[in-house]
């Protein structure tokens, strides 16, 4: 009765390969199969922002977000992903390392953060991709570290909701920088953490997310220049920007949270 697809351009997607294979066509946002009529809907899937709003302010994130910014003089980027190859996380890398080749000022001043949960490790292309980014994280260390900082700390793990929120509360910067994905709720999540209305968000334009989340720095991911430069931006962007940004990221995750997906779902059922 009702397909529903996270946005409007997904549902493009869906429709011209109806019409190309099929030779369907959509009329009034719907199209008719055999005897049937089959409605077309865009629902962008939210989170409970709610509850990643309370999260974020319980004392055990407090304490584990202020353990991670104990230098204080030190910007914390983030990333947390699945290690799987959409994600970008080897051309994340490298833009971090021609960020710190351009912009050589930030040398011992920023640290990144890099979570990846493992994934499918029985299958031979995401054993490839871990031993890519393993490789990267190995010559940017290598090639940048001192006796006194590390540029990357990669943990190639699954972490605790507590840590999870915690990373989200500590981080000047969130890097969501896939090469696809279909909506991407972490930097939902990244923001729906942020009742303190600080923190920056890059976001790949090839993320459903960025359909929404507009006031994100919005990237190419597969442009290497583009995103580091995005991420000194990001670490030089004046205050009241930030909060003008992460303002209006907020009121579109909290208004357009996972209750209002299923309750818009249900009710596009319904009508």
């Amino acid at each position: 009765d009702l397909i529903g697809s996270h946005t409007r351009r997904y549902r493009g997607h869906f429709t011209a390969a109806l019409r190309r294979l099929l030779g369907i066509e959509m009329k009034n946002d719907a199209i008719a199969y055999g005897a049937r009529s089959v409605r077309l809907g865009y629902f962008p899937m939210g989170v409970d922002s709610a509850s990643f709003s309370r999260r974020a302010t319980d004392r055990k994130v407090l304490a584990e977000a202020a353990r991670l910014r104990t230098d204080d003089d030190v910007g914390l980027l983030v990333g947390i992903d699945r290690l799987d190859y959409s994600k970008g996380l080897p051309r994340r890398l490298l833009a971090f390392e021609r960020l710190l080749t351009t912009y050589p000022e930030w040398l011992e001043r920023i640290r990144l953060v890099q979570v990846a949960v493992p994934s499918r490790e029985g299958l031979a292309a995401y054993q490839s991709v871990r031993r890519n980014v393993e490789e990267l994280v190995g010559r940017i260390n290598g090639r940048f570290g001192t006796h006194r900082w590390t540029p990357i700390r990669y943990i190639n793990r699954s972490v605790s909701d507590t840590v999870l929120s915690a990373l989200y509360r500590a981080a000047d910067v969130l890097l969501v920088t896939p090469l696809r994905d279909g909506m991407n709720l972490v930097s939902k999540e990244f923001v729906a953490s942020r009742a303190d209305g600080d923190g920056v968000l890059v976001l790949s334009e090839f993320a459903g997310a960025a359909d929404e989340l507009t006031r994100a720095l919005i990237v190419n991911p597969y442009d290497v220049d583009e995103t580091a430069e995005a991420m000194h931006r990001a670490l030089v962007m004046a205050p009241a920007e930030r909060a003008r940004r992460m303002h209006a990221l907020r009121a579109c995750v909290v208004a357009h949270d996972v209750q209002r997906w299923a309750a818009s779902f249900l009710e596009a059922l319904g009508g």
